[in-house]
């Protein structure tokens, strides 16, 4: 079958183009225009020809992070992981001179439902990635860089607030992440200050846990560091519901089998026996990530009317945007009240009647302090 007859535009400036593989050759002449891009096609075609021997997306994403492993944080290098996992699954027995844009669309089809951030970071990887790999002759195009692709709609924040219900299923159901969880919620401890906190941490007569340190981890061991940030260093009040909670801990607060820090893996494990066990208590299934405990507590915070400076200090924030933007969710308490005092204030004399008709039960209103 004859080879498909390349064309060539003409342009305003009365000269003829024509592209080829991104590039673009420009001539007085059409026939010099086309003849120039064939050339720049048959050199491309003879360099993938004589290019080593053609790798997967398996071997080369491999190669590719082993590459990229020093000078990015433990947390990145996992992130990358994590994400690379997700296109080996579609392609990753295909070569990557075979990857097309539906190929890259089947990809991101996994990431429906997710943050706007968590694909925006899995975005920039995927076409750093290709695009290494056009450079080192694998594939002529980086299918990641399509026009047809299209990536999913992320949600604007992942995280999110626990209801009055949940909360009372953490306080009433026993467990053996009982006291991280409580900690978490009634301190607002990322998960990683929560696994390195121990009963030397705990000041009970004074009443005020002390957060100094921090579990990150290397290829799923448990290495102790300092906190995220150094406003991470902090103080923070034991509220009377963690109370007696925090009296029984010895040693490590959650620790493992073994007695020792939780790797990646026994955490998580931990983590789902944890949901199984709130799932039977409620009768239905419960869904609860680490991090929702620490953006209920800002909310807690917020609902009590705490200022917003002692609450980055709480919590360990440099920056109020973090909690403005993030961390801070409307409750129905606090929507409440505010519909209260809206209509107190447009009708002073039916304060009273209004207050009784909109505010929050007591009872639930406790139950989330």
């Amino acid at each position: 079958m004859p080879a498909k007859k390349r064309h060539a535009t003409l342009r305003k400036d009365k000269r003829w183009q024509c592209k080829v593989a991104g590039k673009t050759f420009i001539d007085k002449v059409k026939d010099e225009a086309i003849r120039k891009a064939d050339e720049y096609d048959a050199m491309l075609k003879l360099r993938l020809a004589s290019a080593t021997k053609p790798k997967t997306v398996r071997i080369y994403a491999a190669e590719w992070l082993s590459t990229h492993r020093s000078g990015v944080i433990d947390k990145t290098y996992n992130d990358y992981s994590r994400q690379l996992d997700k296109l080996i699954s579609v392609c990753g027995d295909k070569f990557l001179s075979d990857i097309s844009p539906d190929d890259a669309a089947a990809v991101w089809k996994q990431f429906t439902g997710l943050s706007s951030s968590t694909i925006k970071r899995a975005n920039q990887l995927y076409r750093g990635m290709f695009d290494s790999a056009v450079e080192n002759d694998y594939c002529r195009k980086n299918p990641f860089r399509s026009s047809a692709v299209k990536l999913p709609q992320g949600s604007a924040g992942s995280h999110r607030a626990l209801t009055l219900e949940e909360i009372k299923l953490i306080r009433n159901t026993q467990h053996r992440m009982r006291p991280a969880v409580m900690t978490m919620l009634y301190a607002g401890l990322r998960k990683g200050e929560a696994l390195a906190l121990t009963s030397d941490d705990i000041d009970l007569k004074a009443r005020v846990i002390h957060v100094s340190k921090a579990v990150r981890y290397d290829s799923n061991q448990p290495i102790l560091t300092d906190p995220k940030t150094a406003a991470g260093i902090r103080d923070v009040p034991i509220l009377s519901d963690l109370l007696p909670v925090l009296r029984k801990v010895t040693g490590l607060l959650a620790p493992s089998a073994s007695g020792k820090l939780m790797s990646d893996t026994a955490f998580s494990r931990a983590w789902d026996s944890y949901l199984l066990a709130l799932s039977r208590a409620a009768g239905h299934p419960v869904s609860i990530r680490p991090h929702d405990l620490r953006h209920t507590y800002c909310t807690i915070l917020c609902d009590a009317g705490v200022p917003i400076k002692q609450a980055m200090e709480w919590l360990g924030h440099a920056d109020e945007k973090m909690i403005l933007k993030i961390y801070d969710h409307n409750s129905t308490a606090r929507r409440a009240a505010s519909t209260v005092a809206l209509e107190a204030h447009l009708h002073p004399k039916r304060k009273n009647r209004v207050s009784k008709q909109v505010s929050p039960q007591p009872t639930k209103a406790k139950a989330s302090a």
